[in-house]
């Protein structure tokens, strides 16, 4: 039986902030310029906000999965097909992050090899975990590695402090407006709220009432990780710079130089990233193939990752440039996110309460 304990839940929302730094501060910044650090904590706020509301609903059906409690609530036909856009956004998120990863690795580190290999690499990663123990490995490795990842963006947010411009924060809200802060805040959202992973995973705690106060803890750290982050890209290059670079985070460590003697650690944040978006896409993974087993009421679920990972490696593969890439991120903003994230937990939870009114 796989179980994940309460630290374990805190250190897999954790490593969603290597999506939220990687992906998010830059576009965050085209926007709302100097103010981009406020929508990436309004963004915080609203995966919190979300999180409560998807871990609460998980909480109300102890040891159940959203494919087993959405039937239970709404029927065999209507509960499986809530379950259909979830596995949608799974799948097709792997397929992202596996497309979107060896992008900014290839140039910057191994020019000269084939994308289609960096993938096949990642995918042997992202299947042993969910394999070969489940959400019980993933949670372990989360557990080793997100302190480390914390480690290393404080000790690079320390060092490269003295280079830091507070003016480059001014002035605060008055170019902006609240409109274009809450538009950015939008896109990193669904990533502080673990792209709604959390509907499944719950199921396995061994103390599902720890559940929302791990979650809330691992929500925190990641908020405050990913505001700092965005401050220190801004105060470095300042809104205007930054907003020209694509891994605005990445180059900011690549300035660090303390005497000609501390350099090139940016390094250390390719190794710390590579284990971040092996433990992201383990999770995916074992969370879309555990529900399609439960959707199919295929007893093994281990079987379906292999129907899985060559779909997965065909969609990346088929993403021909940066233009599918912006127009995924846009679907997810304006369909999966309010539809998946909102939506059908709003109503699973109404559900859940009318029929628990009833019964009594």
């Amino acid at each position: 039986m796989m179980k994940l304990s309460g630290s374990q839940l805190v250190w897999i929302i954790v490593t969603e902030v290597v999506a939220i730094i990687w992906i998010n501060i830059t576009p965050a910044v085209l926007i709302s310029k100097q103010d981009s650090w406020i929508s990436i904590l309004v963004a915080g706020c609203i995966g919190a906000a979300l999180t409560f509301l998807v871990v609460h609903l998980s909480m109300l059906h102890p040891h159940q999965t959203l494919a087993q409690f959405s039937r239970a609530l709404l029927g065999k036909w209507l509960g499986r097909l809530i379950v259909l856009p979830y596995l949608f956004a799974w799948y097709t998120l792997s397929a992202y992050l596996l497309r979107g990863f060896p992008d900014f690795l290839k140039p910057i580190l191994i020019d000269r090899t084939p994308l289609w290999i960096i993938m096949l690499l990642l995918l042997g990663l992202m299947v042993y975990l969910p394999y070969s123990t489940g959400i019980t490995g993933i949670g372990r490795f989360c557990e080793i590695v997100g302190p480390i990842m914390v480690f290393v963006l404080v000790i690079s947010f320390i060092i490269n402090a003295g280079n830091a411009n507070w003016h480059h924060l001014l002035p605060v809200y008055a170019d902006t407006g609240w409109e274009n802060i809450v538009k950015v805040s939008i896109r990193p959202a669904y990533w502080f709220a673990g792209p709604f992973t959390l509907l499944v995973i719950v199921a396995f705690m061994k103390n599902p009432r720890k559940a929302l106060q791990k979650s809330m803890i691992g929500i925190g750290i990641t908020v405050v990780m990913a505001v700092t982050a965005t401050l220190m890209v801004l105060m470095i290059f300042g809104p205007n710079l930054a907003a020209k670079i694509r891994f605005s985070y990445f180059i900011y460590v690549r300035t660090i130089d303390i005497l000609d003697f501390v350099q090139n650690l940016d390094i250390f944040v390719i190794f710390i990233w590579v284990f971040g978006v092996t433990a992201q896409l383990s999770l995916y993974l074992f969370v879309a193939t555990y529900e399609t087993a439960q959707l199919f009421q295929v007893k093994n679920w281990r079987k379906i990752i292999w129907f899985s990972i060559p779909g997965i490696f065909i969609m990346a593969i088929l993403i021909p440039d940066e233009t599918i890439i912006a127009a995924y991120d846009k679907l997810w903003v304006s369909v999966i996110f309010p539809v998946c994230g909102i939506g059908i937990p709003l109503l699973l939870w109404l559900v859940t309460v009318i029929k628990r009114k009833l019964a009594y």
